[in-house]
């Protein structure tokens, strides 16, 4: 399992932030040909794959990172790029009252300090509807994790425009930090 995880962590960086590492071509929302991802990745040496271990990786991705289209020909990362012309595909609208950003406690004394939850080098600030998912995100860092209750509706009402992806994160730009309207440290 840890292969398949690493190759799943190495898919991602690929298709969220270094495409050029492996000569892979992308489009503006960041679909690429599947067989060329298989023969990139096996063409740099660091992991084999074939069809059959993507297919199960992206089935198996508990956070739904990664989609195929239709025929499963083409796929893309739902989220979370650094590349500055891929532009993430997501729906605008209004999101829920309450949304959840997971973090650690070091990032959230920057955030205090900065005034804002800030994209960083993504395209947007990512949040979930379920807080459950919200605490998937802040342990992956290995660090004292954070949850932090954010008033979407309030932001919303202010003209902050929200938009969700295809495995529903909620993105937008920003968030001040006088939206942020309780610190949950573990999960109750």
């Amino acid at each position: 399992m840890a292969g398949k995880k690493n190759i799943s962590i190495y898919i991602s960086r690929i298709l969220r932030h270094k495409p050029e590492e492996i000569g892979l071509k992308m489009d503006e929302h960041g679909w690429v040909s599947a067989d060329e991802l298989i023969c990139r990745i096996n063409e740099a040496g660091k992991y084999r794959i074939d069809r059959e271990k993507l297919e199960e990786i992206v089935k198996q991705d508990s956070k739904g990172r990664f989609r195929f289209n239709e025929n499963h020909c083409m796929m893309k990362a739902c989220q979370g790029h650094t590349i500055p012309w891929v532009e993430p595909e997501m729906e605008y609208m209004e999101p829920p009252a309450f949304l959840y950003h997971g973090t650690t406690m070091t990032a959230l004394e920057k955030i205090m300090s900065s005034g804002e939850i800030s994209k960083m080098k993504r395209h947007d600030v990512h949040m979930q509807a379920d807080i459950e998912k919200a605490w998937q995100s802040a342990m992956r860092w290995h660090l004292t994790p954070v949850v932090l209750k954010i008033d979407a509706g309030k932001m919303y009402d202010l003209g902050f425009a929200f938009g969700k992806t295809e495995n529903n994160v909620w993105c937008t730009d920003h968030v001040p930090v006088e939206f942020i309207v309780e610190k949950i440290q573990k999960m109750t």
